[in-house]
């Protein structure tokens, strides 16, 4: 039976609201996927549109991440707060494999060493950290310049600061303040500290990744576009090649605007689905 549900939600180990959409069979009766967003993402029209490519052969849940559309917020912020957020969800649908896109990469993979088998496998798509590059994880002012701009009741300099982060031409920024979704930017914005974190534990910390690789024995895909940037093939390229169970595979499109056939079929490859 094919389903679809919106605004439904989950509670997380602190008690924060977590808020979803599934899109398939109902959970146990297909293989599931998790979409892990990145940096300033939720919910995106590319995940849905890969979702309903998959409707009838797996079962596809999309969230919103702590303190973003429609789920609630705890603080004090932690990664550890992240995954059981995930682990909430893979109680809606049991084992899953999960989606991670751009910074959500790490999540991901960090649920999966974290989780253990309720992780099936991991679609690591477009990761934005070179692992091999020996370079800081994060630009600093993703974490605290990010923070700073929250305190002081300035969300806009918080998203600012992040395009600039990201290289984004000043020129643009007028633009962007102008459009549409800067308000919607603007209302997630200290969510930026947070892929910051995600981003320093690959490499910083007790736990580091870095340290533990050889956990996620889970299989692995790792993806880019095939018009993706330099450093994004790099940075996929890396992660590939310190993963135990990694392959590595580059999807038709121009980058993020990858289609949603393409992307769907490498679920598919990675839940070992047949048409």
């Amino acid at each position: 039976m094919t389903t679809i549900t919106a605004d439904a939600f989950t509670t997380s180990a602190d008690g924060t609201r977590i808020a979803y959409d599934l899109t398939g069979p109902t959970p146990g009766l297909a293989p599931a996927i998790v979409v892990v967003d990145g940096v300033l993402a939720h919910r995106l029209p590319i995940t849905l549109a890969v979702a309903s490519e998959l409707r009838d052969r797996a079962t596809t849940l999309r969230y919103d991440r702590r303190g973003r559309g429609g789920s609630g917020d705890t603080v004090p912020y932690s990664v550890d707060r992240e995954v059981d957020d995930i682990a909430a969800l893979l109680e809606v649908t049991g084992p899953a494999a999960l989606l991670g896109i751009s910074s959500g990469v790490f999540l991901a993979l960090r649920a999966a060493a974290d989780l253990g088998t309720g992780v099936t496998g991991v679609l690591c798509y477009e990761p934005t950290y070179d692992v091999s590059s020996g370079e800081p994880p994060a630009d600093p002012r993703m974490i605290a310049g990010v923070e700073a701009c929250i305190e002081v009741g300035d969300p806009g300099s918080a998203v600012e600061l992040f395009l600039d982060v990201v290289g984004m031409p000043c020129r643009l920024l007028p633009r962007m303040r102008a459009s549409a979704s800067w308000a919607s930017l603007e209302a997630i914005a200290a969510t930026i500290a947070y892929d910051g974190r995600i981003l320093a534990g690959v490499a910083l910390g007790r736990r580091a990744l870095m340290r533990r690789w050889d956990v996620i024995t889970q299989p692995v895909l790792v993806a880019d576009g095939a018009a993706s940037a330099s450093a994004v093939s790099a940075a996929a390229d890396s992660l590939a090649a310190v993963l135990p169970a990694a392959r590595r595979v580059t999807l038709p499109g121009q980058g993020t605007d990858v289609p949603p056939e393409a992307m769907a079929e490498a679920v598919a490859r990675l839940l070992d689905l047949s048409r």
